[in-house]
């Protein structure tokens, strides 16, 4: 089963060219309730302000989710070049949740550091939320994760029952 994502036709367009000048840049923002601040970094060497917090510049490799009829999933890897980022997604004992949006280079101001929007609001190519970083490891090089998103269909159906107990004034 395959899933058509909204996605600007300019920039279709111009993603399905052999050869294009646009640089896409994934950013990505780790939270958990142990970590001091949200780790938020971009594909890009260079730091990016966007909706006024500052992405670290920081090169990674991820692909987008998986369109099956599985959960989606994919891989994250993180080059452990800064300690900070490696030892805070190391330390946390439950599951990280994790966001990331993929955004065109050329809505951003290049020519300042940090990169800033050029307008506002910023049109995002893809984006994925409310996800979970599990299955984290890592060594001295690198670290690496699975991303998944939350799996429905390991619910319980019907959640609640209209039970004597649980709706009394059902019963009257």
């Amino acid at each position: 089963m395959t899933i058509e994502r909204d996605i600007d036709p300019s920039a279709r367009r111009e993603l399905d060219r052999q050869e294009s000048a646009e640089t896409l840049l994934v950013f990505l923002t780790i939270r958990h309730a142990n970590l001091p601040e949200d780790v938020r970094v971009v594909s890009d060497p260079v730091d990016y302000v966007l909706d006024g917090n500052t992405f670290q510049g920081f090169m990674f490799d991820i692909q987008l989710l998986s369109d099956t009829d599985a959960p989606p999933t994919t891989r994250l890897t993180l080059q452990n070049v800064d300690e900070r980022i490696g030892d805070a997604i190391l330390s946390v004992p439950t599951r990280a949740r994790l966001d990331f949006e993929v955004i065109a280079a050329s809505q951003f101001d290049l020519t300042q550091n940090p990169r800033v929007p050029l307008a506002t609001p910023v049109q995002r190519i893809y984006a994925a939320r409310h996800l979970a970083l599990t299955d984290v490891d890592g060594d001295v090089l690198q670290l690496s994760g699975t991303i998944r998103s939350y799996d429905y269909t390991q619910e319980a159906w019907p959640a609640m029952r209209a039970t004597q107990l649980g709706f009394p004034g059902l019963y009257l």
